[in-house]
């Protein structure tokens, strides 16, 4: 019996497949396709000051990286301060940092601020009083890491700020949940 062309053909594209799964196994079980490290950098370090400006009705965001190398309860000098950027009218503030795992779980941190400051049952920081236009304020002189979470030495991990501006005129206990100027 005589095969043609078409048989070779067959022959070959069977051949690559079964070639092409075995090496998609070998690699599956390697975990050699899906092994992953954590490179991200950014421009700001941790220990650095750093000034967040934020308009109304707008929210903005500053991360850095830093090593997993610290302890629950440890204190994590950070210095940042909130501009708000309106050329008029007045803010309200609130902030809220996270640390983001790589289970897509969030880890718990406090910041450490001055008076005029109150923490929420939601997490946020709320600043007392409205910002003025062009105003500048502290958020924080040094982060704490909260208990329970579980940092590893040999990982790197992505700590994010996040600053929200209302317009003073708002509604913002409508919006927010919170009045910051009725809970001084």
């Amino acid at each position: 019996m005589k095969k043609n062309n078409a048989f070779y053909g067959w022959l070959f594209a069977c051949v690559s497949l079964v070639i092409l799964l075995g090496v998609s196994i070998y690699l599956g079980i390697s975990g050699w396709y899906f092994s992953s490290s954590n490179t991200q950098q950014t421009d700001l370090e941790l220990g650095n000051n750093i000034e967040i400006s934020v308009k109304k009705n707008e929210s903005s965001t500053a991360s850095f990286t830093f090593s997993g190398g610290f302890l629950e309860g440890e204190k994590l000098s950070q210095i940042v301060g909130i501009k708000n950027s309106e050329t008029e009218g007045e803010l309200y503030i609130r902030a809220k940092v996270y640390v983001f795992m790589s289970d897509n779980a969030i880890a718990d941190m406090q910041f450490i601020t001055s008076s005029n400051w109150t923490k929420a049952d939601d997490g946020y920081y709320y600043f007392n009083e409205k910002l003025i236009s062009q105003g500048k304020i502290g958020l924080c002189s040094a982060l704490v890491i909260g208990e329970g979470s579980h940092l590893r030495g040999d990982r790197n991990y992505i700590m994010t700020v996040a600053v929200e501006g209302l317009d003073g005129n708002a509604d913002v206990e409508g919006l927010w949940g919170f009045n910051p100027a009725k809970n001084v």
